[in-house]
């Protein structure tokens, strides 16, 4: 058995889709684990809004672009098959960058890493793909996006954009769970009617169509007391002027606009964070990485009762993995896009 990777074979170009003829597909021999390592083979890849940058050939605001016949990063959720470091032993579940490929080789010490990714699963949930998902990153950021951030309390009116992402369908389910009326916002009539059945919100709001404006004031008249965005632009500056007293903004993503060459005007509704004594506030999920283990014990708590709803879409083999990227940006599926390399 070889190792299958996909190794970037050009840089993208503006507005390009992200699709298999970008890469390469090259098979190595399996490498072997150092002292201190050991080697994982991918069960399943997650999917993030960032690794488009790494795929663009310059330097983003926070991302550095890969080289021309680098493997493509990406996390991963996989077991254990061969170790030399003695915390982590054959048939454990690990979630790593693990890129795009069949195997990868983990150092076990982060102590030198700026920012630390590797997390040991501790109580494995099949399928694995969940542990990058429902129960894994994504809900991590959800997870602490929501409660730390937000700070709800019962009967909070609650709005979350993009809610038929991976990130958004989430931060819904959990502002249901504690109490909260929920308002998602999508973009078709299947994604508000998958977020109103599957999901749970009380009310959607499809922006395609619907006044975004005037919606909010319909379903929020008193104000949002949490505005959750994943999507930045226009919706934020809509949702700051409809920001309740006291209410709380938070930044999670910027979608459509990220990508830009020419960064977009700032909110013009700013005022409001001082008339209405209101927060914006930002966060980096991994900075939370040392209360992950206490997260997904939570997580997995309101998953096994039933009070979170998986809503992983799959896809299917390695060569999958670009289209599965793109359809965060084409907004074609709803849920948290996984790859499935088993």
């Amino acid at each position: 058995m070889l190792n299958k990777q996909l190794r970037l074979a050009r840089h993208i170009r503006e507005h390009e889709a992200v699709s298999l003829d970008l890469f390469e597909i090259t098979e190595e021999e399996i490498p072997t684990p150092g002292d201190g390592q050991f080697l994982v083979k991918t069960e399943a890849l997650g999917t993030s809004p960032a690794q488009r940058a790494y795929l663009m050939g310059s330097d983003s605001r926070f991302h550095p672009p890969l080289d021309i016949g680098e493997i493509m990063r990406g996390r991963g959720v996989g077991r254990i098959i061969s170790s030399r470091h003695p915390d982590f032993k054959e048939g454990d579940v690990v979630a790593c960058s693990t890129g795009w490929q069949y195997y990868s080789i983990q150092d076990g010490d982060q102590s030198r890493s700026l920012v630390k990714t590797l997390q040991k699963i501790h109580h494995p949930q099949e399928p694995l793909y969940l542990h990058l998902g429902t129960l894994g990153a994504s809900a991590f950021a959800a997870y602490f996006g929501f409660l730390d951030i937000g700070r709800p309390v019962a009967g909070d009116r609650v709005v979350v954009s993009a809610c038929a992402g991976g990130v958004g369908s989430l931060v819904a389910q959990i502002a249901r769970i504690k109490g909260c009326r929920v308002v998602g916002i999508a973009g078709s009539p299947e994604k508000c009617a998958w977020i109103k059945d599957v999901v749970g919100v009380d009310e959607v709001i499809n922006y395609r169509t619907d006044n975004l404006d005037e919606k909010l004031a319909e379903f929020c008249p008193d104000g949002i007391d949490i505005y959750f965005d994943n999507v930045g632009g226009d919706f934020l500056d809509t949702a700051l002027k409809n920001i309740a007293l006291r209410g709380r903004a938070v930044i999670c993503g910027l979608i459509s606009t990220e990508y830009e060459n020419t960064p977009p005007p700032g909110p013009q509704h700013y005022y409001n964070l001082i008339y209405r004594r209101a927060r914006m506030e930002g966060f980096f999920v991994w900075d939370y990485f040392e209360q992950f283990e206490a997260a997904e014990a939570e997580l997995m708590t309101w998953y096994k009762n039933g009070d979170l709803t998986p809503t992983e879409k799959v896809y299917h083999g390695l060569e999958a993995a670009p289209e599965a990227l793109q359809s965060l940006f084409a907004g074609i599926a709803s849920g948290i896009k996984v790859i499935d390399v088993s």
